[in-house]
């Protein structure tokens, strides 16, 4: 699999397969943890894995867009998860979701957030095919791997 990672992270244009949305994924969910287990949970943490948030909502919509652009529906449908999962992450950094012995309500909408967006992109996204031969987003990804 031949991935070119500045198509995959800064455009929206075209189709993607499942396995090039889980290597962006992958990377995704490789730096938050890294952040994470670096910087951990105190004030300056918080600051760090927000400015990250705001870093990266660009490249995780493209890769997104793409994919269910694969999926024969507008790349704009990404909105719709990555918005609230962003609204999400920034109440927790700026402590509105709790505290360490736990979460307050807001707390528990924004994991809600959390599970509905990553079931329905890990569903949709990961697991469900794409559109067979090509669609008005472009040609076949799976065409060239064949």
């Amino acid at each position: 699999m031949d991935v070119d990672v500045r198509s995959l992270f800064l455009s929206r244009e075209g189709r993607i397969n499942r396995a090039k949305f889980w290597v962006g994924a992958a990377c995704f969910i490789v730096v938050w943890i890294l952040v994470d287990a670096i910087f951990g949970s105190s004030i300056f943490g918080r600051i760090v894995k927000f400015l990250l948030a705001i870093g990266v909502a660009y490249p995780a919509y493209a890769v997104a867009a793409k994919r269910f652009q694969d999926r024969d529906k507008p790349g704009e449908t990404a909105l719709f998860g990555l918005v609230p999962v962003l609204a999400a992450i920034a109440l927790h950094c700026f402590g509105l979701t709790g505290d360490p012995t736990g979460s307050n309500a807001i707390g528990w909408i924004c994991r809600l957030i959390y599970l509905g967006v990553g079931l329905w992109f890990a569903i949709e996204l990961g697991m469900l095919k794409g559109t067979p031969g090509p669609n008005h987003f472009g040609g076949d990804p799976l065409a060239a791997v064949r």
